[in-house]
């Protein structure tokens, strides 16, 4: 019985250790940095992970676009940009684009895309759901090691081509034509390589910064109305029963007023018809 007394202890207490985040103190900037610090090894700051394990002098380093989108439930929306600013910071991270929605009669909600360096990108991730909740969370990534190292290929071949283009546009001493069927294919060359450079500069940092797109809500916390007393739904009784009163007799005053130019009209238009009946009856006589 000891031993299962023992055991009983130790289980609850492993249960008391990890009680859930929530509240406003859950997702301040400090307490968010504080919970990261304590959940995640200083070995994974700041180190810097090998996408490829067998890579060497002769070998490629992998080339992995790493995307993630991680969809927040917080109860208190106020202390979250502050803290996912914190958070960007403390991982040497930059928010690229951020789109908060302060309705004051919705559930506010904003969203922040991240651009962290790969060898940061677990770990910022990791604090990033310390933030509340999760909704939902899903991650990507894209090898394009072949891409990257074809580009990079087919642009040295290119400038050597250029080069021998250039030679020869300076060692060109025949007809205008034959100029100037060179300068084309040199302006088609170089052309090339600064669309394949454009291509090789967008992938090397999409390599080297990791894309993190963070949805945020906040949840409604609906409170109960306070009920009013006698005396308040008394005065709002009577105000209403004087409005209806005020109401009514406006409408009556505007029902005469519409009713009067007619009166006008039938009334001349009776004595008309009485005026007529008399003459008749007179001319009968």
């Amino acid at each position: 019985m000891r031993y299962v007394a023992w055991f009983a202890l130790g289980v609850c207490a492993l249960g008391c250790g990890q009680a859930p985040v929530t509240g406003r103190d859950a997702v301040t900037p400090d307490a968010v940095l504080e919970r990261v610090d304590s959940s995640i090894p200083s070995t994974v700051i700041g180190q810097v992970k090998s996408d490829d394990p067998s890579s060497g002098p002769d070998r490629h380093v992998r080339k992995i676009v790493h995307t993630a989108t991680l969809h927040v439930a917080v109860e208190e929306f106020d202390p979250v940009p502050g803290a996912v600013a914190a958070v960007a910071d403390r991982f040497g991270a930059y928010v690229a684009r951020s789109d908060v929605d302060n309705a004051s009669r919705a559930a506010r909600r904003g969203t922040w895309t991240i651009r962290v360096p790969v060898d940061r990108y677990d770990a910022c991730l990791e604090a990033l759901r310390q933030l509340g909740e999760i909704d939902n969370e899903s991650a990507d990534s894209k090898d394009v090691t072949e891409e990257f190292y074809d580009l990079d290929v087919r642009i040295r071949n290119k400038k050597r081509q250029e080069d021998r283009l250039v030679r020869l546009l300076d060692e060109a001493t025949g007809k205008l034509d034959e100029i100037l069927s060179v300068e084309r294919e040199l302006a088609r060359v170089r052309g090339e390589v600064e669309q394949m450079e454009g291509r090789l500069r967008v992938l090397a940092d999409l390599t080297a910064l990791a894309t993190i797109h963070l949805n945020v809500r906040e949840i409604p916390i609906h409170k109960t109305p306070d009920v009013p007393g006698y005396a308040t739904r008394a005065r709002r009784t009577f105000q209403t029963s004087l409005h209806c009163l005020i109401d009514a007799c406006q409408g009556l005053s505007l029902l005469v007023v519409m009713v009067l130019p007619w009166v006008g009209v039938l009334a001349a238009l009776g004595l008309g018809i009485w005026g007529a009946g008399r003459i008749v009856r007179l001319l009968r006589r």
